[in-house]
């Protein structure tokens, strides 16, 4: 989606370059953490109940799964501790 006229886009782009680099990180850093709540919550009300390392398994399926193939995610979740896909 591209919907920010480019004078926004210039003045959002000169607002961040003032930013110290610490306080860009942290902002990335919190809008990875919420998304990934809305991913868990996602999850949650398609699945309901399920443990934490089966939230793990679909979160990062849903977070990165068009980027590997089947095997390699199943591959993958097997090594991770703590990820599951079926209990």
């Amino acid at each position: 989606m591209h919907d920010t006229s480019p004078e926004i886009e210039a003045k959002m782009a000169r607002m961040m370059a003032l930013k110290a680099p610490v306080e860009r990180l942290r902002m990335a850093s919190s809008m990875f953490d919420a998304g990934k709540k809305l991913v868990e919550t996602g999850i949650r009300q398609q699945y309901g109940i399920i443990n934490e390392a089966q939230m793990r398994a679909l979160v990062f399926i849903r977070m990165y799964g068009e980027d590997f193939s089947k095997p390699e995610i199943k591959k993958i979740i097997g090594k991770i501790p703590n990820m599951q896909l079926e209990e």
